[in-house]
């Protein structure tokens, strides 16, 4: 709703009610009547006798009277409650914003509109503290002293040298060379360096030696190979099923190889994030766009409950229910870093993710189930494949051509026989115990 203040809000939200009240009741005044009023002013939990969940129960007030007179700001008990230097309502959380007092004084003057059979129910305020749901900033770098400068490396070592000294320490002194060959290895591709490498390195008189360091580990196939490991344990990627059948996942491994080619191509993170959610629409056609659908399927999976029970069953209803939550906790926690798994089973107050939307979120996925993809590993690998695919399909049409050649040139007498065929094969034989002398596999 922007910045401005009281009565320049007034002004601007008059006009709107104007236009379309009841759509501006939908957009400004229910959310905000559900976020910070509803959770105590409800059918069920009508504090003061007062509830503000539908038109009548707003029109009935409470045990002081009407909380809402249209037409009357002045009048109305609600915006006393929520105004003033100590606002008696919200009880809990912070008082409302003048903004949002201004939306409430707007919505009463021009006559409380309230859309027939419309019914509130409490949402939660997403907590917009949390670091994943800030926006992203550029603030300026803070000021080093003269005599700190020498340790500007890059623009976030000024903040680094900002908060050692609101701390009252200094930076450490600068590691050797054999030491920062170690740590630049152990970090970026999991492994120690070599004795040559160190001796090479600590005899390197090139001023941009450790960044030439740091680009050569970073082309390193085991730069993608360490780094890796962090993502699929983000994903609770495994090469077994889980549960009690844990079986081996034989074809596991495309996913993995997926992960550690993506850094190691420095993939765009969007298009990696794309990928792992929806592949088969982004990149259908694609080595990448196939395996990268492995992330969705990463997690564990009930072998029991999905081949050996059917889906009728309550268990194979539990799996698949199991099954779909899975796939919408990794993939609101792997790339929203929120929580959601709480809301499968729980409509918690403070909550960011309600019932309703977890189970919206689930619906995503309802149609997705696990299977075996085909895939190219190259471009003239698929060629090969598409042309071999086309020769079958060639290949099986002019076998149909000559069946039907066949059974026109065999006359009445081939079809007679064909047909008695059919009828003994559908006859039921569990019974039918063939004699020895036609040997085992007989069946006629």
């Amino acid at each position: 709703m922007g910045t401005l203040t009281t009565g320049a809000s007034a002004a601007v939200l008059l006009a709107a009610w104007l236009g379309a009240p009841e759509d501006e009741f939908r957009q400004q005044v229910a959310p905000l009547l559900e976020r910070r009023c509803v959770s105590c002013h409800s059918a069920e939990l009508a504090k003061g006798g007062l509830a503000l969940d539908t038109a009548e129960s707003l029109r009935r007030g409470g045990e002081s009277g009407p909380a809402v007179v249209p037409g009357k700001p002045a009048a109305s008990l609600l915006l006393d409650y929520i105004t003033g230097d100590r606002p008696e309502m919200p009880k809990s959380g912070p008082p409302l914003k003048p903004q949002e007092v201004a939306v409430l004084r707007a919505w009463i003057k021009q006559g409380a509109a309230w859309p027939e059979g419309v019914a509130l129910q409490e949402r939660p305020a997403a907590d917009n503290d949390w670091w994943s749901l800030r926006p992203l900033e550029s603030p300026n770098l803070p000021d080093v002293p003269p005599s700190e400068r020498s340790h500007l490396r890059n623009p976030i070592d000024a903040f680094i040298l900002q908060q050692l000294a609101s701390r009252g320490l200094t930076p450490s002194p600068e590691a050797d060379r054999r030491t920062l060959i170690r740590r630049l290895s152990f970090d970026l591709i999991g492994l120690p360096p070599t004795p040559e490498e160190i001796s090479q390195f600590a005899a390197d008189p090139a001023p941009d030696a450790y960044e030439q360091l740091v680009e050569r580990l970073l082309a390193s196939p085991q730069y993608g190979e360490r780094w890796a490991r962090h993502w699929l344990d983000v994903v609770h990627f495994g090469e077994t099923h889980g549960y009690d059948k844990d079986k081996l996942r034989l074809n596991a491994w495309p996913y993995r190889d997926y992960v550690i080619r993506a850094l190691n191509s420095d993939k765009p993170y969007s298009q990696f994030v794309r990928e792992q959610l929806a592949g088969d629409v982004v990149a259908p056609h694609s080595m990448d766009g196939t395996t990268a659908l492995g992330f969705i399927a990463a997690g564990p999976w009930d072998f029991i409950g999905h081949v050996e029970v059917p889906e009728s069953k309550t268990d194979g209803k539990i799996a698949r229910n199991l099954d779909r939550d899975d796939m919408v906790v990794n993939a609101l926690n792997s790339f929203c870093s929120v929580t959601v798994q709480c809301a499968r089973c729980h409509a918690h107050k403070f909550d960011p993710i309600s019932q309703a939307d977890y189970y919206r979120l689930q619906a995503v996925f309802a149609a997705v189930d696990r299977t075996e993809l085909t895939f190219d590993r190259d471009p003239e690998m698929g060629q090969l494949r598409q042309t071999l695919l086309a020769d079958q399909r060639r290949l099986e049409r002019s076998v149909e051509q000559l069946a039907g050649q066949v059974k026109e040139l065999a006359g009445p007498r081939y079809q007679e026989i064909t047909a008695r065929l059919d009828v003994l094969n559908r006859q039921d034989r569990s019974g039918f115990r063939p004699p020895s002398e036609h040997g085992y596999h007989s069946q006629i």
